[in-house]
């Protein structure tokens, strides 16, 4: 392992599997990202060290050696109707049922799940965020939302739902991750995850985007979600399919490509890049 402070990365085995056999992928800003040859999952490796994760995820700026990668982004109000819709949807059976829940958004960000949520849940409902880079959570509470600056792991109040975000990518560690969801979720309760099919779409040429090495770590395809839910002790009640391909990110990535940025123009709905979402519910044991 080098210890430059800059550089210091580790080999690491599949997250899911354990395997240590891999095939190239992809490379991107100097890290391979790279398919297990046992399930199929997709990682970095070698990955920055948990100490540089930590930094990043605080920070939300990697230094790794030339890459000077900004992840702390902006507010996006249209978020939160969207996911108004989706939640709302989602657990129509809960939202309909008009008594009041308590809800942890896990990476909240700036807030717009928190805010989505609070608009869709029944009176009464607890509805807070969890984020560990201070300038997004400060801005979320500039907003009137709760969203706490803090880890899961520090987390001591339990929840009926845990949702996270577009977060499976970021977690170096993603079966910790539900156990610690697990801790904080009162008996049944349910999570729901967001996050991308990029193990299941073939070579990286078919992958739309840039892929954000190292701020994204892991890349998952359906299956290996289900097995992450089902080996921690969740039950799926419902995996919803939304494509991302549409008018609007074709013209999106249209503006991307005339700026230099590394993505594939494809056309519009023949991509096989979906957002998948999991409501899951926790087994009683």
């Amino acid at each position: 392992m080098s210890h430059d402070h800059h550089t210091e990365v580790e080999q690491v085995a599949c997250p899911l599997c354990g395997g240590t056999g891999h095939a190239p992928w992809a490379v991107e800003n100097g890290f391979a990202a790279v398919r297990c040859t046992g399930c199929g999952l997709i990682y970095v490796n070698p990955r920055p060290v948990s100490a540089r994760i930590d930094e990043a995820v605080r920070t939300g700026a990697h230094r790794e050696e030339q890459l000077q990668l900004n992840v702390i982004a902006r507010r996006v109000p249209g978020k939160i109707r969207g996911y108004q819709q989706l939640i709302g949807a989602l657990f129509a059976d809960v939202m309909s049922a008009k008594r009041p829940i308590s809800w942890l958004d896990v990476g909240a960000g700036y807030g717009e799940v928190v805010e989505a949520v609070q608009a869709v849940a029944p009176a009464g409902s607890r509805v807070e965020g969890l984020e560990p880079m201070a300038p997004k959570a400060q801005a979320a509470r500039a907003h009137g939302l709760r969203v706490h600056e803090a880890y899961l792991r520090d987390v001591r109040d339990r929840y009926d739902f845990v949702s996270a975000i577009n977060v499976f990518s970021h977690v170096p560690d993603f079966r910790e991750f539900l156990q610690d969801i697990k801790r904080v979720l009162n008996a049944g309760g349910e999570v729901l995850i967001e996050t991308g099919n990029a193990a299941d779409i073939g070579p990286r040429s078919n992958f739309p985007d840039q892929l954000m090495l190292p701020d994204h770590l892991v890349f998952a395809g359906e299956a290996h979600m289900q097995r992450f839910l089902n080996e921690a002790g969740f039950d799926i009640v419902q995996t919803r399919r939304l494509r991302i391909d549409g008018l609007i990110h074709f013209a999106k990535t249209v503006v991307k490509r005339l700026l230099g940025r590394p993505v594939v123009l494809a056309l519009p709905y023949t991509s096989p890049t979906r957002t998948l979402l999991f409501r899951a519910r926790l087994r009683s044991t």
